[in-house]
């Protein structure tokens, strides 16, 4: 096999694994914070809320992405149509100014949670790893979507930016919008999020200070997230089961 075919492979298993190879970094922010010296912990105010609006831009651009493609597919199944992809690529909201606001919006989350652990060598290796990665299933996912859609697809490509929106979105700004979808799809990636931030916060704390220093408040909050991410793990998987039924 030549190093071209190893890649092409790599490629392809990266890109069937797109939506678990994130979850990594969980794993890796717990080992940075063992190995980090406490003292060299970020956990200021102003770099927590940096932090925490990083994220919240990245589930902004998410959720303006898939209520557009929730809302497409909804028109897709009407029609009998059952294609993971829509049957037109979208060209309204979000998508009129880039391709892929969905690997955006996850580049935002995930960077904002790779900095909240605050410790240095963790936040430059993790992103530029995370980089490297996204940009491998990047280029698999840009074929994918030329052999679906072909040069229509080509020639929209030459006009909208793949990652970085541009500032005019051309005629195609508003169109159909599913406000359902986010709640299915998003609800428990945003609660699963707001939970990891508080158990980091929690070990962060434990580092720094010694001592876990959990309040009620603190508490209060993470079950409320965490009925917040069971009702959205409910409501995908009743979406899911909807699916198996009408096909």
């Amino acid at each position: 096999m030549t190093v071209l075919d190893r890649f092409k492979v790599l490629r392809g298993k990266l890109w069937f694994r797109r939506k678990w190879i994130s979850l990594l970094l969980i794993p890796a922010a717990l080992i940075a914070l063992w190995l980090a010296v406490p003292f060299s912990i970020w956990n200021s105010f102003p770099f927590v809320l940096c932090c925490v609006v990083c994220t919240a831009c990245g589930f902004i651009i998410r959720s303006r992405a898939v209520g557009i493609l929730t809302a497409a597919k909804k028109v897709d199944s009407m029609e009998g149509v059952t294609s993971a992809l829509p049957s037109s690529f979208p060209k309204t909201g979000i998508y009129a100014r880039m391709r892929y606001p969905l690997y955006t919006g996850d580049f935002l989350i995930w960077s904002g949670f790779i900095l909240y652990i605050g410790v240095d060598w963790f936040a430059v290796g993790a992103t530029l790893l995370y980089i490297f990665c996204y940009l491998i299933i990047l280029s698999k996912e840009e074929e994918v979507m030329l052999l679906k859609y072909g040069d229509e697809y080509r020639q929209w490509c030459e006009r909208v930016p793949a990652l970085i929106p541009n500032r005019n979105g051309g005629e195609h700004r508003a169109g159909r919008f599913s406000f359902g979808g986010i709640l299915r799809y998003e609800s428990r990636n945003f609660a699963g999020m707001v939970l990891l931030f508080l158990l980091f916060g929690a070990i962060k704390y434990r580092m720094i200070h010694l001592t876990w220093g959990i309040s009620g408040t603190s508490l209060l909050i993470a079950g409320f997230v965490l009925i917040i991410f069971l009702f959205g793990s409910w409501m995908r998987q009743r979406a899911r089961r909807k699916r198996k039924k009408g096909n």
